[in-house]
């Protein structure tokens, strides 16, 4: 019999240089193309994060609009902010971005339902049982409330971490504290509960490159999924964030053996927060966009190689409003004063080589059946 809603809920209660002006978007492939435009002849799809704050800027929605088929919420799905205080929900910021997405005819990404940064404070106050009904409740009714609106659900968000110590790399967060391993796979079975048709996603950061920390995150990554599919959990694709790292070695052979891995599993893959950070690079905007170009370029097409490769999607299309200019990490900042440059477009909406890059890729990708 299958397992109903009211179930699952029950069940988790325990006892940088040369640009172009924006154009719209033509047949792909053609001069001027948008990006989805070139991803859509490959069977694909191209998207980027937006936010709220960005909707009052005409150039950037143009820019959007012509660019993207895929949208994800920057910040406004993620659960600190639809319930800042417990029972209190707002769905109000959200809407805005859906109602934007179905006036352009956009698929959703939803970001993210479960992440340790975007636990609300409130939860340090619950004790374990209430900490496993809080985050069956949030799951459920984010995933209902736009039931049949969103394409992919990334369910849970960065669950290793292999310096934490854990011998299955776990992070240690208040939910893992609080209900064991167990809250990953439950929180996939509760999204599949509240809308049968959403794709569910594990996804995670710092898989990407030839390094020894890279390396351990990836064996973590696919123990993580391995373990959620012998359990039966209806995880279903693997959503790889791609904040690459200029300096960084990459290796294309290392990496689609990674990626042939996670397909063998029955999984399929989602590029979902692409971007560059650029501090080794030099200040120079010139040199520095054509490295960050090249690296995208050769990150894509290896990763476009893989036929269960589904989309690309940048964490934002302009310089102006990336997450790495906020310094929000130590990494991020650069001891010059050049500002950084990690995305497609610059500050003015023009097209970088990044732009170029990703649209190559796209040319040159195998076409999806």
């Amino acid at each position: 019999m299958a397992t109903t809603r009211r179930a699952l809920l029950a069940l988790a209660l325990p006892g940088c240089a040369s640009a172009q002006p924006v154009v719209a978007p033509s047949a792909g492939g053609a001069t001027g193309a948008g990006l989805q435009a070139r991803a859509a002849v490959k069977g694909l799809a191209f998207g980027a994060a937006l936010s709220t704050r960005q909707m009052a800027e005409p150039d950037l929605l143009a820019a959007f609009q012509a660019e993207c088929g895929l949208l994800v919420a920057e910040y406004e799905m993620k659960w600190s902010q639809l319930e800042p205080t417990a029972g209190n929900r707002d769905y109000r910021r959200a809407e805005l971005l859906m109602a934007f997405a179905r006036r352009h005819r956009m698929a959703v990404r939803g970001h993210t339902l479960v992440w340790h940064e975007s636990e609300p404070r409130w939860l340090s106050d619950l004790s374990a049982r209430g900490t496993a009904a809080a985050m069956a409740r949030h799951v459920d009714e984010t995933v209902l409330r736009w039931r049949g609106q969103v394409a992919t659900w990334d369910v849970v968000n960065e669950a290793v971490a292999p310096e934490h110590g854990r011998g299955d790399f776990l992070r240690r967060t208040w939910l893992l504290n609080r209900m064991g391993p167990d809250y990953i796979p439950q929180a996939f079975h509760i999204a599949r509960a509240a809308d049968p048709a959403a794709r569910l996603a594990y996804n995670d950061f710092g898989i990407e490159h030839a390094t020894l920390w890279s390396r351990r995150r990836r064996l973590g990554v696919l123990g993580l999924l391995r373990a959620l599919r012998q359990a039966g959990a209806p995880v279903q694709v693997l959503g790889v964030q791609a904040h690459l790292q200029a300096g960084q070695p990459f290796e294309a052979g290392e990496w689609r053996a990674f990626l042939a891995e996670v397909v063998a599993l029955g999984l399929t893959v989602e590029v979902t927060e692409l971007d560059v950070n650029c501090a080794a690079l030099p200040a120079a905007a010139g040199p520095r966009d054509a490295a960050a170009a090249d690296l995208v370029r050769r990150f894509l097409d290896a990763t476009l190689a893989e036929p269960a490769v589904r989309s690309v999607v940048t964490w934002g299309l302009t310089d102006r409003h990336s997450w790495i200019r906020r310094g929000l990490l130590p990494e991020h900042r650069r001891r010059d004063t050049a500002q950084p440059r990690p995305l497609p477009f610059d500050d003015g909406m023009r097209r970088k080589p990044m732009w170029q890059a990703i649209a190559a890729a796209l040319d040159a990708a195998p076409t999806r059946s």
